[in-house]
């Protein structure tokens, strides 16, 4: 795949961009033993409201611990974005076509993939932390396919970042999401409105934690990528995983002295 990686430099400036990021939510990792250390590997997990703080922290903590370059499968709506196309494309944004799964897979890449797609990140009210695959197989048939190994995985804190204040459901029952549809907006790319610090669109200093679970290997489902019932098993399986994850991280954070900005802090002076 003729991709064109970024420079070390180029890396590094943008790690100092994302470096107040690190501070402000000063990430936990769990399991990152799991990772196997030769691809190729299919990160799967769940989308986050929003879905953009906790990935960023999530590929650099990839790249800067375990010299990990993760391939980001992604909505082709992305790259009708000026900036964003070009500056995602250079940190291995790529558009989530089988033709290119299955060539990252071939090349033994890393890749990184979330199931629910837009819709799971732009999020309603109620939906914190929710699952929403829907019937979507793809990831499960790439995986077996190829015999590429799953790496489930599960993030918490990005969900508090931001206070939901008109969701997607809310905006399309509007005036306004008439005219969207008039307008051939996407359902599921119907943006919310959101709040952070304040009445910023500052995001909230909320701590965020991953775990990355064991790796499901795919060599038993070898042979059965075109098999509906074999592809349903494996999504099953990869989805319980992330769910069990998320309610891990959930339990940790609940118990987490320092969770918060302030306690954090605190602690720090406090530290002889």
């Amino acid at each position: 795949m003729n991709h064109q990686l970024p420079s070390e430099k180029e890396i590094k400036n943008m790690f100092k961009l994302f470096k107040p990021l690190f501070w402000l939510n000063d990430p936990v990792f769990y399991g990152a033993e799991n990772i196997p250390d030769e691809g190729p590997v299919l990160f799967v997990g769940n989308h986050t409201l929003l879905g953009v703080w906790d990935a960023s922290i999530m590929w650099f903590k990839l790249f800067n611990e375990k010299k990990i370059f993760t391939y980001s499968l992604a909505d082709r709506a992305h790259f009708h974005i000026p900036v964003w196309r070009e500056l995602g494309s250079k940190f291995g944004m790529i558009e989530g076509s089988r033709e290119t799964c299955t060539q990252l897979m071939k090349d033994k890449k890393y890749i990184l993939v979330f199931p629910g797609g837009a819709r799971e990140a732009l999020k309603n009210k109620g939906e914190a932390y929710q699952l929403i695959w829907k019937n979507r197989l793809g990831f499960a048939k790439m995986a077996i396919q190829n015999q590429c190994t799953i790496v489930p995985f599960s993030a918490v804190g990005a969900e508090e970042c931001y206070d939901l204040i008109w969701d997607s459901k809310e905006i399309l029952s509007s005036p306004l999401g008439m005219l969207l549809k008039q307008f051939g907006v996407r359902k599921d790319m119907v943006i919310p409105l959101v709040k952070g610090v304040g009445l910023t669109p500052l995001p909230k200093p909320q701590r965020f934690y991953y775990k990355f679970g064991k790796p499901i290997k795919t060599d038993t489902f070898k042979g059965m990528h075109e098999d509906e019932t074999a592809l349903q098993t494996l999504k099953t399986l990869v989805k319980s995983e992330v769910e069990e994850g998320l309610q891990d991280l959930l339990k940790i954070r609940e118990n987490d002295p320092n969770k918060t900005l302030f306690n954090r802090i605190l602690s720090k002076m406090t530290k002889k």
